[in-house]
Formats: C-alpha cells, structure tokens, sequence
C-alpha cells in the first residue's frame, strides 16, 4: 500500500478501536452497530489483500534461480563425460547431444531448457554404465530429471505471484474506498446526534476520523525550544 493508502486503513483502524471502547455509548443503535461490525469485516479484508500485495516476488526469483544454476551446474558436469563417451566410441549423434556450454543453456527459453535438459537426461540413462567410468553416478543423471521437474514447477510462480499482487492492489483500492463510503455517508451522519446527546463521545470520534499522515510526522530536525 502506498502513503495515502496506509494513512487511510490507519484512521479507520482508529474509528473502529474507538468505536470498540466506546461499544457502551452506543450499544443500543442498531444502525450504528450494523456499520461497525461492516467497518470491521472491511479491515480485516483489507489487511489481507495488503498481506498478499506485500508478497515478495524476490524470493521465488532466487529459488528458481537457485534451482538452474545448480541443474546447470550437474547437466555440465555430466554432458562431459557424455561428450568423452562419445569421443571413445565415435557417436557423433551423442557429441552433438554434448556440446553444450553454460552460455547456450542461459540463453535458452524456460520451456526450451526444460526439454533440453530431459533430452540429456534420456541420453545419459542409455549409457549410465559407461559414465561411471567418469564418475556420473545414477543419482547424478536422476538428479537432472528432478531439478528439471523442480524448475518448471517454479518458472509459472513468479507471473502468478505478480498477477495475485496486481490483483490484492485493486480489491485494497476497492474497499478502502467502499470504507471510505461507509464512513462518509452512513457512520459521520449516525454520530452526528452525539454531538448533543454526549459531546465527548462525539467530539472523540471527530478526532478517531482524522486522517494523519504517519510518515510526515516524523522528521530528524530537533523539535526547537524556546
């Protein structure tokens, strides 16, 4: 949520504890009641739409950064000793399959890696014997067929993060300004006979619907003294 947003959320917050420790002056409105218990149900939303919107991206960024880099990483390793494989017995079918270098797999496009690395997995099970002569192991070949199945699990999480984020931004913009309505036009004019039925709890919600901006009342300089 941006300033203005959060200045807004702050003050209905304030409204609604105030209205919560004042529930006595007013218990018996049922008009009042009804807006109160809405001004609530309307917080509470908001606040989960700004847990959502408050997702960070980043994070699901660097697992699946993580994730390639480490199955880059093992797929090197193992094309390798594929492309020594070949050159021992002259499959030039299976130098091409290896000749693969860091930089053509970065360039590649997810679904494109994805299947390239399944491709090398294939051809490192047919001849999962001859590469443990160069140290691969089967778990080392297992490993490419799982980080792959990893990696495409996590490639669609950051444009589903980004559209769930877009959304939550819309639905708190939404509802602040329905609260904002509420406020305005049903709860001001409900307290409004306060003002001589019982001018403190009135004068106290004037106060509670200030909106205070948060961030402009703090400041570095030194409060001057006289």
């Amino acid at each position: 949520m941006n300033r203005r947003e959060l200045n807004s959320i702050n003050m209905m917050r304030t409204v609604y504890q105030f209205l919560t420790i004042n529930q006595s002056s007013w218990m018996n409105k049922p008009s009042i009641n009804e807006a109160y218990v809405k001004l609530g149900a309307n917080i509470s939303e908001i606040e989960t739409h700004g847990q959502i919107q408050a997702t960070d991206v980043t994070v699901e960024t660097t697992i699946k950064s993580q994730t390639k880099e480490k199955l880059t990483a093992t797929t090197l390793r193992i094309t390798e000793a594929m492309g020594a494989v070949a050159t021992a017995k002259s499959d030039t079918r299976l130098k091409a399959m290896s000749d693969i270098s860091e930089n053509d797999l970065n360039h590649l496009r997810e679904d494109n890696y994805v299947i390239k690395i399944h491709a090398i997995y294939q051809a490192a099970i047919a001849i999962a014997p001859e590469l443990m002569t160069w140290e691969i192991t089967q778990s080392d070949i297992e490993s490419l067929n799982i980080g792959a199945s990893m990696f495409k699990q996590h490639a669609p999480d950051n444009s589903n993060l980004k559209v769930l984020t877009i959304e939550a931004t819309a639905n708190i913009k939404a509802k602040l300004s329905e609260t904002s309505t509420l406020l305005s036009d049903t709860l001001d004019p409900l307290m409004l006979p306060f003002k001589t039925l019982n001018p403190t709890l009135h004068e106290g919600y004037v106060i509670a619907r200030r909106t205070v901006d948060r961030a402009a009342t703090h400041s570095d300089k030194p409060t001057p003294t006289e």
